[in-house]
């Protein structure tokens, strides 16, 4: 099933993707209705209680960052704070079509994927305005999020809907809303050079 999902997924994905990012620029790209919602909103994600163990989820909200493996430490740190839960490298921590899917964006970039989840509530404190050095592909999972991008071409305000993706190039500054709940997934194209295992070993 996860090499079904992550096929399917992919192809669109990258051929949306790929001008954008060849082009390089500073100016994000908002494809609405990738995916069908009803279709993406029911593939599985390890949230909650379906978070693989050992899975890291940082609280974070621009000022402060808890990070916490314990399920339990994990919801009495957030009940305290209600931030953004950060589902850190779930491409390398957790097992499922997102990696496959990382995988093959890294074949295909030769630089290495990070796919992290980020999950939130309405009244959860957020990151702030900040930039990343990393080319962003996000795909909205489930309920909406609302980006505003700051641009020298001028600002955007971009909701994101399930089945959405939004392609953001690496130092544009962005900063989010959560109308009610959301769940997106940021595939994380970095400057890194995929590694070769080609020639590893000790001589």
């Amino acid at each position: 099933m996860h090499h079904e999902t992550a096929t399917k997924i992919l192809s669109p994905l990258w051929s949306a993707t790929l001008p954008t990012y060849r082009a390089g620029g500073d100016q994000a790209r908002h494809l609405p209705h990738l995916f069908e919602t009803e279709w993406t909103t029911g593939l599985p994600l390890p949230l909650g209680e379906q978070r693989t163990p050992g899975q890291s989820v940082a609280l974070a909200d621009g000022t402060t960052f808890h990070r916490e493996t314990d399920q339990n430490r994990l919801s009495a740190a957030y009940k305290q704070q209600p931030r953004t839960r950060v589902y850190e490298s779930i491409d390398a921590r957790s097992d499922g079509w997102y990696s496959l899917v990382a995988t093959q964006m890294a074949r295909l970039t030769r630089r290495r994927i990070i796919c992290t989840m980020y999950e939130s509530n309405a009244t959860d404190y957020n990151l702030g305005a900040h930039y990343d050095v990393w080319f962003g592909v996000i795909m909205q999972m489930r309920g909406t999020k609302a980006w505003k991008i700051s641009a020298p071409q001028g600002s955007q305000e971009i909701v994101t809907k399930a089945g959405d993706i939004l392609l953001l190039p690496p130092n544009v500054e962005h900063d989010v809303t959560t109308p009610e709940y959301s769940v997106h997934l940021v595939f994380a194209i970095t400057g890194n050079p995929m590694r070769s295992t080609a020639h590893s070993g000790t001589t």
